[in-house]
């Protein structure tokens, strides 16, 4: 079909459709012939998926020519329509549509502004930028916040100068968006403009500043970087870490983190324990076990981190040593850290602390204890049984209970009366929960102890064993005395067999 006949039947037809339908049959086939033709049609065109289909035909063959109808699309309601017209005028990089662009930016709801950005982008790369700038001063508030983005991408001189006079502007997110610009642009030398932004009172903007401070890597953004690691804003001390640890990353020396370290500010005290961390600095070991002393639970907490991190998997020599140390603290969390890193021989030098006078760290050795798998030290463990410290005996029999296996049961069994009141109920629980006892009798006899703390752990540990043997002993002491023993010994029924009455019943 030729031109002219393409013309005849496209100006009969009335159905949009078909419209559409009639120009994608001749896309491959447009020249400079349809453009006058399609220029005057897209002007007169009422429905919007025609004028869309007339864009992308026209922008997909005759881009250089084609400017003027697509930058007048660039006004088109149907946002698919200006979409393909900035593409192609960025693609193209029509000098003409950079106004046109520009002027598109002063939509605040403008849903394209990305493709836009980029075409002006394209187009200012060309080389003279100057018409950018100069409609900073024409554009209204969304323009000009765009304009610095735009600077940024194009990374050249002119526009790395006007970016640094951006940085002296009201709007803060004009301020923001020169300072992200320059991020990858500004020099070493030029820094300071940078750092004066960090007492700026938008938080946006400080932000921004603190990780461009970052990128540039400057020796000189230190302290002012340091500073902010006591204020009061918790999102600002986090950044300027991350800043910080990229610059430290490039030096040998960390003595001005040390000396935040000394301070008597406890905020910045505990960022610089994070910072030594994130840097992996071994000279610290001694700083964070110290630390663990620390009458604060965070800076104990973030110390305990940071040393893990320096560890690097590999327990230094100072925490082996921190097991003696006369602070609690420090003893229980060198404990934990061994149970985190240590291999099964390492771990094992915890059997000591089960001596420990404080239960905090009894605490910590029995939970590393407990997941060592090798079991073969369950006979060292016995013999702590024997101590007469009750506190180095309840330690092992908690140590025992939490390792569960068939030998620690063979190792608690011979205690089930023992004269602890605490030992003996414990075990009884601990026993209820193996499947293969077979004699429930200690279990039986203790539902006349003395004790009611005994009588509820034997009636529990009835209960989860599940033995129908013991129906009637449970039953009979259903009378006791205390609320709480027949309660349990109620549950305990319930859970061997909820018929349990008529069971009795039928053996009478």
């Amino acid at each position: 079909m030729g031109f002219q006949e393409f013309k005849v039947e496209y100006l009969k037809t009335t159905v949009p459709e078909n419209k559409v339908n009639m120009i994608n049959s001749i896309s491959n086939l447009i020249d400079k012939d349809y453009l006058s033709f399609f220029d005057t049609q897209y002007k007169n065109e009422s429905d919007g998926k025609v004028r869309a289909t007339i864009i992308n035909v026209i922008a997909n063959n005759i881009q250089e020519a084609s400017s003027p109808i697509l930058i007048e699309a660039l006004k088109d309601n149907l946002i698919n329509t200006r979409k393909a017209a900035v593409f192609v005028l960025g693609k193209v990089k029509i000098l003409s549509a950079l106004i046109p662009l520009l002027e598109m930016l002063s939509n605040p709801s403008l849903e394209i502004r990305d493709d836009v950005i980029k075409s002006i982008v394209n187009i200012g790369k060309l080389g003279d930028i100057q018409e950018i700038i100069n409609f900073f001063d024409k554009g209204n508030l969304y323009v000009k916040r765009s304009i610095p983005v735009i600077l940024g991408k194009i990374q050249c001189g002119d526009s790395t100068s006007y970016l640094k006079e951006l940085l002296h502007k009201n709007d803060p997110e004009v301020k923001r968006n020169a300072v992200q610009a320059l991020e990858k642009l500004i020099q070493v030398k030029d820094v300071r403009l940078i750092i004066n932004l960090l007492d700026d009172s938008d938080e946006e903007v400080k932000k921004a500043s603190i990780k461009t401070l970052g990128s540039i890597n400057s020796k000189r953004a230190i302290d002012p970087l340091l500073k902010l690691l006591k204020d009061k804003n918790e999102n600002i001390r986090r950044l300027s870490i991350q800043s910080l640890k990229r610059i430290f990353g490039d030096l040998n020396s960390y003595e001005k983190i040390y000396e935040v370290a000394k301070s008597k500010n406890m905020i910045e005290r505990k960022e610089a324990i994070k910072l030594l961390g994130l840097l992996k600095d071994k000279n610290s070991i001694d700083y964070m076990i110290n630390s663990f002393k620390s009458i604060d639970t965070k800076t104990r907490k973030l110390a305990y981190n940071s040393l893990l991190q320096i560890s690097k998997g590999k327990i230094p020599v100072q925490v082996f040593e921190g097991l003696k140390a006369k602070e609690w603290k420090i003893r229980s969390l060198c404990a934990k850290l061994i149970g985190k890193l240590g291999n099964e021989q390492q771990i094992s030098l915890l059997l000591d602390l089960l001596n420990d006078p404080d239960n905090r760290v009894r605490d910590v050795s029995i939970d590393a204890l407990s997941k060592i798998k090798n079991q073969k030290y369950i006979n060292e463990v016995r013999s702590f049984l024997n101590s007469s410290n009750w506190k180095t005996r309840r330690a092992a029999v908690k140590l025992l209970i939490k390792i569960g296996s068939e030998n620690s049961l063979e190792a608690l069994l011979p205690l089930i009366n023992d004269e602890d009141l605490f030992i003996k109920s414990w075990i009884a629980l601990a026993l209820g929960k193996f499947e293969n006892i077979s004699d429930i009798s200690p279990f039986i006899e203790m539902l006349k102890d003395s004790d009611p703390k005994i009588r509820i752990a034997a009636a529990r540990a009835l209960g989860q064993l599940g033995d129908k043997k013991a129906l009637n002993s449970l039953a009979n002491s259903l009378w006791d005395d205390d609320w709480a023993v027949r309660k349990e010994i109620e549950a305990a029924l319930n859970n061997i067999d909820s018929n349990w009455l008529k069971l009795i019943k039928s053996k009478d």
